[in-house]
Order: structure tokens, then sequence, then C-alpha cells
């Protein structure tokens, strides 16, 4: 990518330095746009000339990962590069360290991942650094890493949020269970969920592990509320916690007298926000965290960013560590605006 003129560049830099990182990213995404809309083919050569950039999820079956392929499909148009997205079917952490090493060895210009385990992934991610290929992380962090960048929500806060909107639908008091799979970022939620319960005088009587599978989510529910007949709401972690527990709570003839607050905007979920069985759900920007990770990729390949007249031999990295997106409320009055398209 080239800027046509050093005003535009200027500005651009101004934006990305305007502190709009923290916690809101519209004004980057503007500013990504209105880059490729002031780009010429490419006369700034790649220095990496495998101009490819490849997402590495995990749980790849479930329907959660639709705006990320949104992302990565329109940032391929905008730029004409390849892109990929690849990963395990299921919650296969060796799988996806073996996947990492595999895509290591391709040597494209850059990679983002959602880790299913940091420790797992922590070696893979070093051995992408050590090897010139910048690595970003969406949704869970690796801090331990030698990862470029981390961007996505705050887990534990975004856990916090759901938690107040639960509480307050419940009046403060009775039995509630926690739904979530062993993701590192999935798992401070959960304990943000806790938290906030404990503090506020609300009892976590069941941790429910749904293992993020559409097909297993709704008995493991199930066994939560037979074993808890009292139960009066379910908080739901990951994208599938939600859906699971609605089914699970409607066969249990429970609507309405169990609350649920669900996780993201998975489509095959908002039909139950519509209808009321689900309370409302806590929102990832996923189609931002896609977006603005491979425009970061793509900037360091092509020797966009000039903090330093060359940042590769200060030895330092020119991007923002960490991104902090926040998080949407998703409630039965706006449940309309999280629909997708192709719904």
């Amino acid at each position: 990518m080239e800027f046509t003129s050093g005003v535009a560049r200027r500005d651009f830099l101004k934006v990305i330095g305007a502190g709009g990182l923290t916690l809101g990213s519209g004004t980057i995404l503007a500013a990504c746009q209105q880059a490729a809309n002031t780009t010429s083919s490419s006369s700034n050569p790649p220095v990496n000339a495998n101009d490819e950039y490849v997402y590495l999820s995990i749980v790849t079956q479930v329907p959660f990962w639709v705006d990320h392929k949104a992302a990565l499909s329109d940032f391929a148009k905008a730029t004409g590069v390849k892109t990929s997205f690849v990963g395990p079917p299921d919650f296969n952490v060796q799988g996806q360290a073996t996947q990492l090493d595999q895509i290591v060895s391709r040597k494209p210009a850059g990679i983002v991942i959602f880790i299913g385990d940091a420790d797992a992934m922590t070696p893979g991610i070093n051995r992408a650094a050590n090897a010139g290929i910048p690595v970003i992380l969406v949704i869970s962090d690796a801090p331990k890493s030698k990862r470029t960048a981390y961007i996505g929500i705050d887990g534990y806060q975004a856990g916090r949020s759901g938690a107040a909107r639960l509480a307050e639908a419940i009046g403060g008091r009775g039995k509630v269970a926690v739904g979530s799979f062993p993701s590192p970022n999935v798992l401070d939620r959960a304990r943000g969920y806790k938290d906030y319960f404990t503090e506020h005088g609300v009892q976590v009587v069941a941790e429910v592990n749904d293992k993020a599978d559409p097909s297993y989510a709704p008995s493991a529910y199930a066994a939560a509320i037979t074993a808890h007949p009292d139960l009066v709401a379910i908080a739901g972690c990951d994208g599938d916690s939600g859906l699971g527990a609605a089914r699970a709570v409607t066969e249990a003839g429970k609507k309405g007298q169990i609350k649920i607050m669900a996780m993201d905007r998975n489509d095959d979920m908002l039909a139950k926000v519509e209808d009321g069985t689900i309370l409302g759900s806590v929102v990832q920007k996923s189609y931002d965290e896609m977006w603005l990770a491979c425009w970061m990729l793509y900037w360091l390949n092509h020797n966009v960013l000039k903090p330093v007249p060359d940042w590769r031999a200060a030895a330092i990295n020119p991007l923002p560590e960490q991104i902090i997106t926040g998080v949407w409320p998703l409630t039965k009055q706006n449940v309309a605006q999280f629909k997708h398209k192709s719904a």
C-alpha cells in the first residue's frame, strides 16, 4: 500500500496516534478504508514477496467466524493479496500447534491467530517471529510469546459487563450457572462473571464446559438445570453457549424462568433473543479485529509505517502491542441490527 501524498500518510498516522485504539475502532477502520481508497496498486514493494496473510483459528466448525471471514475477504478485495482461513474444526490444541508450524514453513507475510491455549501455542508463535513472520493474536492473548500485537476484548471486563445485566434481570439474587470452554479469553470472561456475582450476592452453583460445541452444549446445560432445579440464570461465555442454554431451558419448560446472557451474535442464536428466551448478549467486535489485524500486518510488509527511518534496524515494534476493542450490548431492542445480511 502506498499513500499517494505525504498529507494522506500524515493524516492517517495522526489517527493511529490519537488514542482511538484503546476503546473504539470506528475511526481506525475508516482510516484503513480511506488508505485503501487512496492507494495506487503498489509501488511500495513488499518485504516478503509471498504477500499472503493467514488466519489460524480453532473450533472452526462453529458459525461464530462469519465476521472474521468477511473481514478477511474484504481486506483481500481492498489490497489484492491472498488470504486464507484455516484451523482444526474442534478444540484440538495440538492440531492447531501443528498447523502453525506448517504455516510458518510457507513463510507468509503475516499470521493472525485465535489461540486455543497460550502455553501450547507460544513455542510456535516464537518460531514464526524468529523466522521474521509477524503474528497478531485476536480474542485470546499469549503475552509471554513473541507475538507482535494483541487485538481484542478484555475478557474479564466483558464477563463483568454481562454479569451486571444478568444480575439486574434476576433482582440481584438467586442461583446461576456459568458456561464456557477452556480457551484463555473465554475463561477470563467466566472469571469476570463469577467475581461480579460473588461481589453482588448471586450464587454460582454450576460451571459448565459446553466445549463450544453446538451439538453438545444443550445436554451440558440440561444437566446443570436438572442438578439445580432452582436455577434462575445461565451466563454463557462463548458463541455457542447462548443457543445451547436456550435449547436446554426450552426443553425443561423453563423459558422465562431461567434468564440467559449469551455471547456474540451467531445468527442461529438471535431468534432466541427476539422471542425472549435469551435476555441478551455480549458482542465482540470481530470484524473490526480482523480488518485491523490484516492491515497492520500489511503495513509492516509494505513499509508503510515510519515512526523512525528504519524500525527493523532499530529493533523496535512499530505497532501498538495491545488494542482493547471493547464490547457491544445486544438486546431485544437492537437485535435486528446484528443480523448478518445473508441470514
